[in-house]
């Protein structure tokens, strides 16, 4: 198994089942090269910000394909994690509006998708009883917000933590990763927390994703030592309960020299998803896909 060296004393080795072990000093798995999940997902519009549920069944996406107001957020759907996605469709009103809804994130439990929104700057929240219903009308999620913009939401597997970027001040540079906490999944969120000068740096940090079992986060970076525009980095931690290391560039096979951003890993730790504007694409921004090498 090819490897990315970390520079904390720790990583996360991924297992089958989305079983996890902790192994002291070992470096964090890499992925194989990264593919175009092509139609219907991708078309010669923006398709992006992907979220894949916790069974790998529904990929959620943004694509402002037949709309003339910016994006709508669609689902693609298919019967088992080893076939290709067959179908995709929008999530339509009320979840989609005039406005510009981006970064779709779907709870473990399917009942909750949060949302960030334009010209608003802020992150919805919009919920349904089971997943065979649609979703409810969307409301503003109350992240003490004073301006714009919050954006990029992803929210972890036990509900709990809303991780997103913004630009509030309390921050390290342009964009910074922010985390929200509440104490059940129908609580207010506490006010959030800045990820501090680790994870943050000077340049622009965003598109935060979480791993299932919270000791994984993918973000997106311009920060020096990427391939070029935005690259998308890992930083880990030994428990919750600990901050996250440095992020570490996830290298070559991910990262281009165009935008390679809005990562999302699966549950079970083997398949990142990811926008990207590179060469190879069927519109201004498509869908990858990159396997656990």
């Amino acid at each position: 198994m090819r490897t990315i060296a970390l520079a904390g004393a720790f990583t996360l080795l991924f297992g089958c089942g989305g079983g996890t072990a902790i192994t002291p000093a070992a470096p964090f798995p890499a992925f194989d090269r990264a593919v175009n999940l092509g139609p219907p997902l991708n078309s010669q519009d923006f398709d992006g910000g992907p979220s894949i549920s916790a069974d790998g069944i529904s990929l959620y996406f943004v694509t402002d394909r037949d709309v003339s107001n910016g994006g709508d957020i669609w689902v693609a759907s298919r019967r088992a994690t080893a076939e290709p996605f067959s179908k995709a469709e929008s999530l339509g009103a009320p979840v989609n509006s005039s406005a510009d809804e981006g970064a779709p994130t779907i709870s473990a439990d399917g009942l909750e998708l949060f949302f960030d929104r334009a010209p608003d700057g802020l992150i919805f929240g919009a919920t349904r009883s089971n997943i065979s219903e649609p979703f409810r009308a969307p409301v503003a999620v109350d992240l003490r917000s004073t301006g714009c913009c919050d954006e990029f939401p992803n929210i972890s597997a036990d509900g709990l933590d809303l991780y997103f970027c913004s630009n509030r001040p309390g921050g390290y540079g342009g964009d910074d990763v922010w985390v929200a906490t509440r104490t059940t999944g129908l609580s207010r969120f506490d006010p959030p927390a800045n990820l501090g000068p680790t994870v943050n740096s000077p340049a622009n940090d965003c598109d935060p994703s979480i791993s299932k079992d919270d000791r994984v986060l993918l973000i997106a970076s311009d920060r020096k030592g990427g391939k070029g525009g935005l690259d998308i980095w890992v930083a880990t931690r030994s428990s919750r309960s600990q901050p996250f290391g440095k992020p570490v560039n996830l290298g070559a096979n991910v990262n281009s020299g165009f935008s390679d951003r809005r990562p999302d890993i699966s549950a079970d730790g083997l398949t990142l998803y990811f926008m990207s504007d590179r060469v190879g694409g069927t519109g201004s921004f498509d869908l990858w896909q990159a396997k656990r090498a």
